[in-house]
């Protein structure tokens, strides 16, 4: 049997005015969790006006 997926996009808005190892300290905790939580990353980042887009899988 196929595996069946659940699909989610997640806009991350990085504080704006922080240094930028903070931003990828804030952008890779939120990864993490979602790692935890299941769900697995299939696209590098899109970036539109400050904010993030990250497109994530998991088994349904």
């Amino acid at each position: 049997m196929k595996t069946k997926w659940v699909y989610k996009v997640e806009s991350i808005r990085p504080p704006v005015f922080a240094k930028a190892s903070t931003k990828r300290e804030y952008i890779t905790d939120v990864l993490n969790r979602r790692g935890l939580e299941g769900w697995e990353l299939i696209s590098a980042p899109t970036m539109v006006q400050a904010e993030f887009y990250f497109y994530f899988k998991r088994p349904f």
